[in-house]
């Protein structure tokens, strides 16, 4: 496969696949949400957001990530033909690694919300959806940047970004349990 081709793919796989782990985590918090609803609102809440997860997680997030590494793997194999690996890229390895492990948790949250077993509250999972959004700014400022410093200055930000939406989020639960 031609380069800028796998690049390409690359790169809608990546969107994709965040854009299916971003939605899930949304899905997951509308979930903790219905179970505190009334048992008559629960009865039709339930069964629609594990269906919509369901048909998120296996037509798009999963494909996605597949898309994603398939494409990537074929850049590596092309890389790797003109001489050795560029060091940030064993960074991006990594991050890789730590990326399918979260898409991994969030398949097993979806299977603990199905099977009525999760004990996730919507907080929690709010800010769970922020290490999908870390993962996603380290990534995109090692690839554009190509090096371990950006990744440190985009993380860097990031968290001060995690901490004021915290601050939000916070802030917005107030007003809302001041209005219910």
């Amino acid at each position: 496969m031609d380069y800028t081709l796998s690049k390409a793919l690359h790169i809608v796989g990546f969107i994709s696949w965040f854009a299916g782990l971003f939605y899930i985590v949304r899905l997951f918090v509308y979930h903790a949400e219905a179970t505190e609803r009334p048992e008559h609102e629960r009865e039709i809440l339930l069964p629609q957001l594990e269906l919509m997860a369901r048909r998120l997680w296996q037509i798009i997030t999963v494909p996605a990530m597949i898309l994603t590494i398939a494409a990537g793997v074929s850049m590596v194999v092309q890389l790797a033909q003109l001489g050795p690996l560029p060091g940030w890229l064993h960074l991006k390895f990594a991050l890789l690694a730590g990326l399918i492990g979260y898409t991994l948790w969030c398949g097993q949250i979806r299977r603990s919300q199905a099977a009525k077993r999760s004990g996730w509250t919507s907080n929690r999972l709010r800010m769970f959806n922020e290490l999908g959004t870390m993962f996603m700014v380290a990534i995109v400022f090692l690839a554009v940047f190509r090096s371990a410093l950006s990744v440190a200055w985009g993380v860097g930000g990031l968290l001060i970004l995690g901490v004021s939406l915290m601050l939000g989020v916070r802030l917005y639960r107030k007003i809302r349990e001041r209005s219910a």
